[in-house]
């Protein structure tokens, strides 16, 4: 190999490298931008779901994002005929539905920044499940990582009192974490779906037949509460804000991330719950929560650098 050719190579594969660089920070990035958005819809969901029916609100919410994303795919040419013959698109919504359902009822029984930090915990489940399904390594890095975003959760839900584990809110608690378990086998599956689909397509698939799920179990499943006129502001952000948009985000950054390394970045929604329900809904805010994201973003540390 000539001197020239051997420069000319070596310049290729740096470039190449580079690209790939780009497009793995460019999906953190992005992931990050989504936890943070979706770390807002614990308050927002909180705010509204104690006066309101939590199926309804939950159908509402996700019929304003299904209305969007179609909105948005039909102008841009993103909806395709193949796109209704993939099994993934079908399953999407009844995985979404164990995600959705329990995390809004139990925001009826649980707090904001307790629901938020229980969320975080899907971490957990998408290692165990990736393990499963893709063979994925967890190396001593990501173990780590694993370790101590765990023991940011329990310093931050439990503030090391094991005693809150039989009070009221356990029902709320067990109901959020049957939502975390649900998110686990949902980003497993979305990282097959996004084999043949695209992000936009994928995240409608989740969204679509959302609504008329929440609204079989709103007549099935007894419980108080309507959705009136004044609830059409909070619909439309936790709709919008809280969910469709940051649910592209997230799908399109998992395309160039492993689904443990998403997850863990996802945690930085977990302590962005924390801070805001303290901010504005007054919620607790102490050592154990300090020490528990600080916990968090040193997990998210390890983890994004283990790829």
């Amino acid at each position: 190999m000539s001197k020239q050719l051997f420069i000319t190579t070596l310049d290729d594969a740096m470039t190449c490298g580079g690209a790939r660089t780009d497009e793995r920070t460019r999906a953190v990035l992005a992931t990050l931008m989504a936890s943070l958005m979706l770390g807002t819809s614990y308050v927002a969901v909180k705010t509204q779901v104690d006066g309101a029916n939590p199926f309804l609100l939950g159908a509402a919410t996700m019929a304003v994002g299904s209305a969007l994303l179609l909105a948005y795919m039909a102008l841009t040419g993103k909806l395709e005929r193949r796109m209704l013959r993939r099994w993934e698109f079908w399953v999407a919504p009844l995985i979404n539905t164990a995600v959705v359902a329990p995390s809004y009822v139990g925001l009826t029984r649980t707090t904001a920044s307790a629901a938020g930090l229980i969320i975080g915990t899907n971490v957990i489940f998408v290692a165990l499940f990736s393990r499963l399904a893709f063979r994925e390594r967890l190396g001593p890095r990501r173990l780590l990582g694993l370790a101590v975003a765990m023991l940011g959760l329990v310093t931050l839900t439990t503030r090391w009192d094991l005693s809150v584990l039989h009070g009221s809110q356990m029902t709320g608690n067990l109901l959020v974490l049957l939502s975390a378990m649900a998110i686990g086998v949902s980003v497993v599956l979305s990282r097959i779906a996004l084999r043949t689909l695209s992000p936009e397509q994928w995240s409608l698939g989740l969204h679509l037949l959302l609504p008329l799920a929440l609204l079989a179990l709103y007549f099935l499943v007894p419980m108080d509460g309507g959705l009136g006129p004044g609830a059409l502001p909070g619909v439309l952000f936790i709709g919008l804000v809280c969910t469709t948009v940051p649910t592209v985000l997230w799908t399109t950054g998992l395309r160039h991330l492993s689904t443990v390394t998403s997850a863990t970045v996802l945690l930085v929604e977990s302590a962005f719950a924390v801070l805001l329900s303290w901010l504005l809904l007054g919620e607790s805010m102490d050592v154990y929560v300090l020490a528990g994201a600080a916990m968090i973003f040193l997990a998210i540390l390890l983890m994004a650098r283990s790829d």
